[in-house]
């Protein structure tokens, strides 16, 4: 019992030891590192606090309006009262529960989804967790289902209503009036309307009217296939299929016919002069047209422009790509190198940068947004930027992450916190995990080595310095060591000068008894 007693004193004299001074301005930051089991950082200028325990793996943020925390990868919570949100995600992608601006929805991939939306103040939900689902529409029509056995959806899929017993056996869907029953799946159908009809004994014959705007048949599909669309308009399009021998779509002014799909293909368009060559795909492609050209030698040279929009090239495929695109406001540019390497920047039209990124997957990625805001990490695991992986997954493989806010602070974080610096225009904080500390503003600083082992403060002229653990502090001021030094040195002053009155006095060339 002695030896844990001796501990619990120990630990009780030693803690607050590691504990910086409370007395500073409140504007100042506080940290409390003991990487890599805990690390919290609190700015009180911009009321943002945050902790990191065991590395990566859980993290807690707060500030005026969002809250955050989460142990990756397991789970995440976010709370943000600007966007009304409030967000859970569980081993993500596959589980997600959302609340935002009065909507939910959430699913369990690939089991169970769940939605609730409001139109016109009027909400609607349904609930799925596979074979089960139910729902209400926004008229408080209920229906539910247990599949394959029975079910009924309204308002969901485009559809008005679909019912089905012993799927695929028997369905029936209902969409603007037309009706449509499949029996088997997707052997038979058949469809009736005021305005359709057809039927399907797929694959060997089928057909399908929207009658005067449109008529399709098919036999032993996908070989032959016949179609006649826009029919109530002045240049109806004809398709018809022998597959893969011979495809073909024409119109008045329009004809595209490709043989051996899809080796060889012509398209040609007689109002806009445009017309593309395949001979054969993908190896050789012409195109011209109005403000249109490209011409296509894969995979050594390509290039496709639509004048004033937007350009594409390659090189030696997949060795070097470019696209361009000029939008209403902004010029972006991308340059590939071997689908590893992506460099992005974007220009406004008075040549302002807008945006920047590099990204040589998957070592480092950088970007610079168009609000200021800039990141650069080392490790970045997948090809792409998803703010769900950036909060759950990304965190546990980055080696190297520095950032910088539209507002000026920059962080820099290593090693999941082994060395980490925050930087902003008053103050200054870096710390080797809990082995070195230094903190610095203006008229203020403080270093601590091993969280006691030697620390020391300066705030203003005053000085304060604690060295192996003590309890007391050594504490001095520099102004007075400053006043020492002054009246020291007026105290000299005064001697030089009795001193040189009296050098004066002698070397005058008067003796002593002349008057």
């Amino acid at each position: 019992m002695a030896i844990p007693k001796i501990f619990f004193l120990l630990a009780i004299f030693v803690f607050p030891c590691f504990l910086p001074s409370f007395s500073v301005a409140e504007e100042r930051p506080f940290t409390l590192n003991f990487w890599p089991l805990f690390h919290y950082v609190s700015d009180p200028a911009e009321e943002v606090k945050e902790i990191e325990g065991l590395g990566p793996f859980f993290n807690w943020k707060k500030d005026p309006y969002r809250k955050q925390w989460g142990i990756r990868p397991l789970l995440s919570w976010t709370g943000d009262e600007k966007e009304s949100l409030w967000r859970l995600e569980f081993v993500y992608p596959f589980g997600k529960y959302q609340v935002k601006e009065g909507e939910r929805k959430g699913y369990l991939a690939p089991l169970s989804l769940f939605r609730e939306e409001t139109f016109d103040g009027k909400k609607k939900w349904d609930f799925q967790f596979f074979p089960f689902f139910i729902g209400e529409t926004v008229k408080g029509e209920d229906y539910f289902g247990l599949f394959p056995i029975y079910g009924t959806v309204l308002e969901r899929y485009g559809k008005e209503e679909i019912r089905f017993y012993l799927w695929p056996l028997y369905s029936h869907s209902t969409s603007e009036g037309v009706h449509t029953t499949n029996l088997v799946w997707p052997f038979f159908s058949f469809i009736e309307g005021e305005k359709k009809r057809g039927f399907r004994f797929w694959p060997f014959y089928g057909q399908r009217e929207e009658f005067g705007v449109s008529r399709s048949e098919f036999f032993l599909w996908p070989v032959f296939l016949k179609q006649t669309k826009g029919m109530d308009t002045d240049d109806p399009i004809d398709d018809r299929m022998i597959f893969p021998f011979y495809i073909s779509k024409t119109s008045k002014h329009f004809e595209h016919e490709t043989f051996l799909w899809p080796f060889f293909s012509h398209a040609r368009d007689r109002l806009t002069g445009f017309e593309q060559w395949d001979l054969p795909w993908p190896f050789f492609q012409s195109i011209k047209g109005e403000n249109l050209y490209g011409i296509k030698f894969f995979p050594f040279y390509g290039v496709k422009e639509k004048v004033g929009e937007s350009r594409r090239i390659f090189v030696l495929f997949p060795l070097y790509q470019l696209e361009e695109d000029r939008m209403r406001e902004v010029d972006e540019q991308t340059h590939r190198i071997l689908l590893l390497i992506r460099i992005r920047t974007g220009e406004d039209r008075h040549g302002m940068k807008k945006e920047n990124s590099l990204r040589i997957w998957p070592f480092f990625d950088y970007e610079r947004e168009e609000t200021g805001r800039t990141t650069f990490s080392f490790l970045y695991l997948f090809p792409f930027k998803e703010e769900g992986f950036e909060r759950n997954l990304f965190p546990l493989f980055r080696i190297f992450r520095w950032e910088k806010n539209p507002q000026g602070r920059k962080s820099t974080n290593l090693l999941w916190g082994f060395y980490k610096r925050i930087e902003k225009e008053e103050w200054d904080i870096w710390e080797i995990a809990h082995l070195i500390g230094v903190k610095q503003g203006k008229g203020w600083k403080t270093v601590s080595v091993l969280k006691g082992l030697f620390y020391y403060k300066r705030d203003g002229e005053d000085v304060e310095l604690r060295i192996f653990y003590l309890p007391f502090h050594l504490r001095w001021s520099r102004q007075e060591s400053g006043r020492f030094k002054s009246n020291e040195k007026e105290f000299a002053d005064e001697w030089q000068e009795d001193r040189d009155n009296g050098d004066r006095f002698i070397c005058s060339g008067e003796g002593p008894h002349q008057f």
